[in-house]
């Protein structure tokens, strides 16, 4: 990592303390800068800003209106150090001090510059500015690259269930595994927000699969002794790597597009249950649609009612499965979700007379998530047996003012498990 010294300039404009305001407005226009360090030799007294020099009288002295006291650093210290202190002090600049002699100044355009737009204070990775610089890098250089996108499966259960500060631990000891299974020589990961993940590689396509293996495999082999008895698992999609025409000139937009591609594979391998999905295999919502018709199959959907009045809302759903029916009856709030959650225990309800006795199940959330071609809405589903709590995860597409979207989406969670329950059921 770079150091100040490295970064700092040394082409900086001084002022001493007898300046006047209006000296100090007119080398801030003519050198183009927002802050000079006041001196007394190469001692430095103080530090004055645009900022401190609105509304003041053009006579006045800078001494008189310049901040003393001010925060210095040495030449030596790590870039990442001048940054906690930027944001300590809430300064844009620091002045650069070695043995009391000012050497140069660094400002807060230049530490982030260097650092990437920043990085993540919970697992030290550099967020997704990094990557989209480090890729267009490689991509103008005519390198070829694959993005790899990671998105935790399950994890707002875990902060829901568990709560986030170890949800916090868990995001830390992904990252610390990610960090394990890369090659700083060929991979750059960073953390793209909540629980995602991005790598850009320089690795073919083949050994890119071979790496998104190794990391689905660091992932779900990680255990944390308060999440006893969660399984932790992860969606990842891939894009880029397979190139068969020249690529446009434009290498922002390029790897704009990679990434938008990986993370609609991802969200597609986590809808199909496919833990590894490449971007170039299929569209993500057609796939989506395609499985959501895979999955009716089996259980359809029959009637559904839902009332809404001023006091709560009811809902009735019914399924067929082998040519009996399967009604299930709720109620809920009228206000906000509350009809749509009474529409999702309605449906959970007809599902539970499909289950085995002993077992049960119940509403545990419903999200929308804002997809590239669309709203998807995904339901969680808490499946109870007599020896533990499994959760079920449902998605699908969800046209504007379409109720059903939930109950289809119940059954699509439902149908990932339905065939072994009515086994179960059965005996």
């Amino acid at each position: 990592m770079k150091t100040v010294r490295q970064l700092m300039t040394t082409e900086m404009i001084t002022l001493p303390r007898e300046a006047s305001v209006a000296a100090a407005m007119q080398a801030m226009l003519k050198h183009r800068v927002a802050a000079i360090p006041i001196v007394e030799g190469q001692r430095v007294l103080g530090i004055i800003t645009t900022r401190d020099l609105l509304g003041q009288a053009l006579y006045r002295l800078v001494g008189d209106v310049m901040i003393s006291g001010v925060a210095t650093i040495g030449p030596e210290e790590p870039v990442t150090a001048a940054y906690e202190m930027m944001e300590t002090r809430d300064v844009a600049q620091l002045p650069v001090v070695e043995q009391g002699r000012l050497l140069g100044l660094v400002t807060r355009l230049d530490v982030l510059h260097e650092l990437g737009k920043l990085t993540d204070p919970l697992t030290g990775l550099p967020w997704p500015g990094t990557l989209r610089q480090r890729a267009a890098e490689l991509v103008a250089a005519g390198r070829e690259i694959v993005i790899i996108f990671v998105d935790l499966d399950r994890f707002r259960l875990v902060n829901k269930r568990f709560g986030h500060v170890v949800g916090d631990r868990l995001i830390t000891a992904v990252a610390e595994v990610l960090q394990q299974v890369t090659d700083s020589a060929q991979d750059l990961l960073c953390r793209y927000g909540g629980d995602e993940f991005a790598v850009v590689t320089t690795r073919s396509a083949e050994e890119a699969e071979a790496l998104a293996e190794d990391l689905l495999a660091g992932i779900r082999r990680l255990s944390l002794p308060e999440l006893e008895g969660f399984t932790l698992a992860a969606s990842i999609g891939l894009a880029g790597g397979r190139r068969s025409t020249e690529r446009e000139v434009h290498p922002g937009a390029t790897v704009d597009d990679l990434i938008t591609r990986a993370s609609r594979a991802s969200t597609a391998a986590k809808t199909l249950e496919r833990p590894i999905l490449h971007a170039h295999e299929m569209e993500a919502m057609q796939v989506l649609q395609q499985a959501v018709g895979e999955e009716e199959s089996r259980l359809r959907l029959g009637p559904l009612t839902l009332t809404v009045e001023a006091d709560r809302a009811s809902a009735t759903v019914e399924f067929e499965h082998e040519g009996r029916r399967y009604t299930g009856v709720a109620a809920g709030s009228p206000i906000g979700h509350g009809p749509l959650r009474a529409l999702a225990q309605a449906a959970v309800n007809a599902l539970a007379q499909l289950l085995p006795p002993g077992w049960g199940a119940e509403v545990e959330e419903i999200a929308y998530n804002a997809l590239p071609l669309g709203v998807a809405v995904s339901v969680a589903l808490v499946l109870a047996s007599p020896t533990g709590e499994e959760f079920l995860m449902g998605t699908v597409p969800y046209p504007r003012g379409d109720s059903g979207a939930v109950v289809r989406a119940v059954l699509k969670a439902a149908n990932r498990r339905l065939g072994r329950l009515l086994v179960l059921a059965a005996r």
